[in-house]
């Protein structure tokens, strides 16, 4: 059944009350501004709360770069919690233009924290006013871009809580990364200590590379006595750093190569007895479990070089890690007589 409405006579349609407009943004960041904290605390909500469209945008960016407005701190503000203004390159030109000629500390940090995770942020950070400093480390992110400025400051000397920020961001860098670090380092010509200090921070697994597998070795000609005296100072401590605080990742590689590669555990010996002899014993079970899965249905071979390492490493293990270590040397000795006996060599130290 269909009805018919072609006898209904229209109804004008019932009033909706119109909604007040919203608050203004420029009224809003007037009270925001404003001296007294009610009123401040109430606007800030709201401002937080105002997605800006693009003509307040424009309107934000305009205030901002008004020297003679008194909304321009809490514009700028606004600018670094709202920011897709990031997509236009114009904006973004305009917000670091801003920030290199800025005078006003408060200002400055404010324009810094506004450009977080841009690789503008890195030109900050040897600024003389600390607040600004501080915020350019805080934000600055790790790219080859940034990296030349950030071992530049520190090596310049920074506050040390300054320091610790860019030296904990150092720690996070990808691996592919930290060849580009050492050339830089070997350019700048830093000092001993500072050199520990950074290449302590660097993934290991690279140093080792570099440093250790390629035999301390330049990997480019080295125009100055300088900086080929830089550079074994370089390869010297990272030695150092590796052997005295070996990390997971390095100590894995170190056994799986040492099973896989007899020249490489005949060529790094020492190196790799020093090391598992310093090896934290909290990095133990971890260990143990990763011989376990290495010497699975291996050659007697693989397992011979892998108990040089473990009898080193077991003097070093207690409680449930040092129980797991003697059990699986003595897996290792049921495999066959022969093995047994160099086994138990290793553990009497006899060559």
């Amino acid at each position: 059944m269909v009805l018919d409405i072609r006898h209904i006579r229209e109804e004008s349609a019932p009033a909706v009350p119109v909604s007040p407009a919203g608050p203004d943004l420029g009224e809003l960041l007037q009270a925001a501004a404003s001296a007294r904290p009610s009123e401040q605390a109430r606007a800030i909500e709201e401002l937080r709360l105002l997605v800006p469209s693009q003509s307040g945008l424009e309107r934000l960016l305009e205030i901002a770069e008004d020297l003679t407005d008194d909304r321009r701190l809490v514009a700028i503000q606004m600018l670094g919690y709202h920011r897709s203004w990031l997509a236009s390159s114009k904006a973004m030109r305009r917000m670091v233009g801003l920030t290199r000629k800025e005078q006003v500390q408060e200002v400055t940090a404010a324009l810094v924290w506004a450009l977080r995770q841009c690789d503008e942020t890195a030109e900050l950070l040897a600024h003389e006013q600390y607040a600004v400093a501080r915020e350019a480390a805080l934000g600055v992110p790790i790219s080859r871009q940034t990296l030349a400025p950030i071992t530049a400051a520190v090596a310049a000397g920074l506050p040390v809580d300054i320091e610790e920020v860019l030296l904990g961001k150092l720690r996070a860098i990808h691996p592919s990364l930290v060849r580009y670090v050492v050339d830089l380092l070997l350019d700048l010509q830093t000092g001993e200590h500072l050199l520990r200090t950074l290449l302590a921070g660097l993934p290991q697994l690279p140093l080792f590379e570099l440093f250790v597998e390629a035999r301390q070795t330049s990997p480019r000609v080295l125009a100055e006595a300088e900086q080929a005296r830089v550079w074994q100072r370089m390869a010297r401590i990272a030695a150092q750093i590796l052997q005295d605080t070996p990390s997971t990742e390095l100590m894995r590689h170190l056994l799986s190569k040492s099973g896989e590669d007899e020249s490489f555990a005949r060529r790094h010996a020492r190196f790799l007895q020093q090391t598992v002899q310093r090896t934290d014993s909290s990095l133990g079970a971890d260990l143990i479990g990763h011989l376990e899965r290495l010497t699975f249905r291996a050659s007697e071979d693989k397992v011979a070089r892998l108990a040089q390492l473990l009898v080193g490493l077991s003097e070093q293990l207690e409680g449930e890690a040092g129980h797991r270590a003697a059990l699986l040397l003595e897996d290792w000795k049921g495999r066959s007589a022969a093995l047994k006996l160099k086994i138990y060599h290793l553990e009497q130290g006899i060559s």
